[in-house]
C-alpha cells in the first residue's frame, strides 16, 4: 500500500503522537508498504520533500511551542499528494493537516482514516482561559470534532476514553480500538548501558537507598504536575531519601518552579527540563517508580516508555483509562495523597532483589502487545477503509 500520514508536528520537534507517527511510519516501511508524512515547519516558506517527509509552510503559533497553522485548502499541496497516488490517507490531527487530509481525500477519491489521539476537553483553557467561556466554546469544539470523525472513512482510538469523549461530541459510529506502541527496544533493561544509568544516576543525584520517582511529559496545565507535586509534597517533605524528578518543558515551567519553592522540596523535587528523546532510556533506568497526576492522557506513550524500562506505575485514577496499566502487576493507581504515599513507601520497603523481581515482571508486561499486533490491526483498518470505500 502507499500510505499518506497526516500530523501537525514531526521531528526535531517531539510528543506522544509525534513518536507514534514515527513508529507507525518505520512499522510500515518495514512491511514494504510506501509512506508519506504530510506536516508543517514554521520556519519555511515553501512545501519541500526530505527524507519522505512533505514539510508545508505554516504560521507559528507562540502560545503553542513547536506548532503552526498552514493553508487546509493548499492546491500546490494537493497536487503533490496526488502524484504520490496513495491507497489511503491516514489522519492524526484535527487541525490544518487534518482538515487538509479530509479536503484532499474528497478530492482525490479517496478513503480515509481518523486517529484521534487526544482528550480536547483538558485542552480548552488554551483558547478559553475562564470556565465560561470555556463552557460556550466546548459545545462548537464537540461539533467540529463529530465532523472530523464522520467524514472518515474508518476511526481509531488508543483506548475506550476516546469512545467516551466522541459519545460526549455525539459520534455513535463505530471505533477501532488499537493502543498505542512505540519501538521500546531502546528502553528494555538489557539494552541500557550500565555505565550511562550510573552517570544519569550521579547527574540527578540519586544516592544508595533512595526511592526515585519521575514523570516525563509536558509541563502543561493538562497534565496536572502540580497536583504530583502536591501530592509528593504532602508525602515526603523533608525525607530526603525520596526524590522526584521531572522532565520535559513547557509554559508551566516556571510556576512548577515556585510552587515547588513555595513548598519547601527544592532539594528534593527537580525540574530537568527536556531531555532528547534519544538519551531518556537512563533517565528512566535510574529511577525507580513513574508517576502521573494527569487525567488528559488517551494512551501515555511516556507510561509504555517508563514500564518498558521496569518502573512500576503510579497513576491517578482516570476511570476511562484505567487499563493501560493492572494494579499489582505494572503499577497500581491512587486516588488520594495517602494512597500515593503509602504505593512510593511500598516500593521504598522493598528488598533490592524484590526490586529487581518487580522491574523484570513490569517489563515482561509490556512485551505482551508489541508491533506485529499493533501494525496488523492497523493495516486491518486500512484493508477495511479501502474495501469500504470501494463499495
Amino acid at each position: 500500500m502507499r500510505i499518506a500520514l497526516f500530523t501537525e508536528a514531526y521531528f526535531p520537534f517531539t510528543n506522544g503522537v509525534v513518536t507514534h507517527v514515527d513508529t507507525l511510519r518505520k512499522g510500515l516501511e518495514a512491511q514494504g508498504h510506501q509512506v508519506m508524512i504530510v506536516t508543517l515547519d514554521p520556519s519555511c516558506s515553501h512545501h519541500y520533500i526530505q527524507g519522505g517527509v512533505l514539510y508545508c509552510p505554516a504560521i507559528p503559533l507562540k502560545r503553542l511551542y513547536g506548532y503552526g497553522m498552514a493553508n487546509p485548502l493548499n492546491l500546490e499541496r494537493l497536487e503533490i499528494i496526488r502524484r504520490f497516488d496513495p491507497d489511503i490517507l491516514h489522519i492524526h490531527t484535527e487541525f490544518s493537516m487534518g482538515i487538509f487530509g479530509l479536503f484532499a481525500a474528497r478530492r482525490l477519491h479517496k478513503p480515509v482514516v481518523y486517529t484521534l489521539h487526544t482528550m480536547y476537553d483538558d485542552y480548552l483553557f488554551y483558547l478559553a482561559p475562564h470556565k465560561p467561556a470555556q463552557d460556550l466554546v466546548r459545545p462548537a469544539a464537540h461539533y467540529f470534532f463529530k465532523q472530523m470523525a464522520e467524514h472518515a472513512t474508518e476511526v481509531i482510538g488508543p483506548s475506550e476514553k476516546v469512545v467516551e469523549f466522541l459519545r460526549r461530541c455525539h459520534v455513535r459510529r463505530h471505533v477501532n480500538i488499537i493502543p498505542n506502541i512505540v519501538d521500546l527496544s531502546e528502553f528494555l533493561p538489557e539494552n541500557v548501558k550500565e555505565s550511562d544509568i550510573a552517570a544519569a544516576r550521579a547527574e540527578m543525584g540519586i544516592l544508595p537507598g533512595d526511592t526515585a520517582i519521575c514523570f516525563v511529559g509536558r509541563l502543561g496545565r493538562e497534565k496536572s504536575v502540580d497536583v504530583l507535586i502536591n501530592d509528593f509534597a504532602f508525602s515526603f517533605a523533608g525525607q530526603s531519601a525520596y526524590k522526584l524528578f521531572l522532565i520535559g518543558d513547557g509554559p508551566e515551567r516556571a510556576a512548577l518552579q515556585k510552587q515547588i519553592e513555595l513548598l519547601g522540596v527544592g532539594a528534593q523535587v527537580r525540574l530537568l527540563g527536556r531531555i532528547d528523546h534519544a538519551q531518556l532510556p537512563p533517565y528512566y533506568a535510574a529511577c525507580d517508580l513513574f508517576a502521573t497526576a494527569s487525567l488528559s492522557e488517551i494512551n501515555s506513550i511516556s507510561m509504555l516508555e517508563a514500564m518498558a524500562s521496569g518502573l512500576y506505575v503510579l497513576q491517578r485514577l482516570d476511570v476511562y483509562n484505567r487499563r493501560q496499566i493492572t494494579d499489582g502487576e505494572n503499577g497500581a493507581h491512587f486516588e488520594t495523597q495517602t494512597e500515593f504515599a503509602a504505593l512510593a513507601q511500598e516500593e521504598a520497603a522493598l528488598s533490592p532483589a524484590a526490586r529487581l523481581a518487580r522491574r523484570a515482571a513490569v517489563t515482561q508486561a509490556t512485551k505482551r502487545y508489541g508491533p506485529k499486533e499493533f501494525l496488523k490491526a492497523v493495516t486491518d483498518v486500512y484493508a477495511r477503509a479501502i474495501a469500504e470505500y470501494r463499495k
